[in-house]
């Protein structure tokens, strides 16, 4: 079995995630299991394991619930998951944050900025890390809600008057053509916008999220992964074990 230990910034980022892991692998061969970070370091299980006791790829999942501790986290048990015969640990956290926007002092996507958390972040790995060949870190640039706006079709399974069309015309946001990672500098307050359309809220709640991602299937994530968009996403699913042989 290959056992990968995954470390999110929040439940949005495991959800999606999870979602996007079952997905890709039909729910064969796979097993998860999923937790949050509590006091002292401690770990709670998160409702969303994925049991199959005889699957060949084990991806734990580990919500820590702040962006800027992730990576602290992560180096933090790295001894621990080694010990425990995983063979990679991966982190993933939005570029957007407090820090970011101080840095940028708008509202615009700074490349140098952005080359710098991720510069930050290597660099901390490689001179901390136990084994930092093994850990892998990545961005979801600038949020994973990005992500979700280049996968549209969700939308308009939520409800069928959420075309691309009805966003265009209604937000003036042209969802087929943009490429959300490059476009939007807080990609949640858009997806807040086209679901305020029909009346839907969108407060990265669980059930905002589930709603949202349990209406993509495998060949969603496929186009998207063939496109020209959220080069982070492709970014992120080349270091997951298991994906290159699908």
């Amino acid at each position: 079995m290959v056992k990968t230990a995954v470390f999110v910034e929040g439940q949005t980022e495991l959800i999606f995630v999870r979602e996007f892991l079952l997905r890709y692998f039909d729910y064969q061969d796979i097993r998860l299991e999923c937790f949050s970070l509590i006091t002292e370091g401690n770990m709670s299980h998160a409702p969303y394991d994925f049991p199959f006791q005889d699957a060949k790829f084990y991806f734990q999942i580990i919500n820590v619930g702040n962006d800027r501790a992730v990576l602290s986290n992560l180096l933090k048990r790295e001894k621990h998951i080694w010990e425990s015969g995983f063979q990679r640990i991966i982190g993933l956290r939005d570029m957007y944050s407090e820090e970011y926007r101080k840095l940028a002092n708008s509202r615009d996507i700074v490349a140098s900025i952005s080359a710098q958390f991720i510069t930050g972040h290597d660099e901390q790995i490689a001179t901390t890390a136990v084994q930092p060949e093994k850990i892998f870190f990545r961005f979801a640039i600038m949020e994973t809600e990005a992500w979700i706006l280049a996968l549209p079709q969700a939308f308009e399974s939520i409800d069928v008057r959420l075309t691309t069309d009805f966003i265009q015309e209604n937000l003036n946001l042209d969802l087929v053509e943009l490429d959300p990672e490059t476009t939007f500098f807080h990609p949640a307050t858009c997806v807040e916008q086209i679901l305020g359309l029909v009346g839907r809220a969108y407060r990265k709640k669980e059930g905002d999220i589930e709603v949202i991602v349990s209406n993509l299937s495998k060949s969603d994530y496929q186009r998207l992964l063939g496109s020209d968009k959220c080069k982070s996403f492709k970014h992120f699913c080349e270091i997951i074990p298991g994906l290159a042989e699908l």
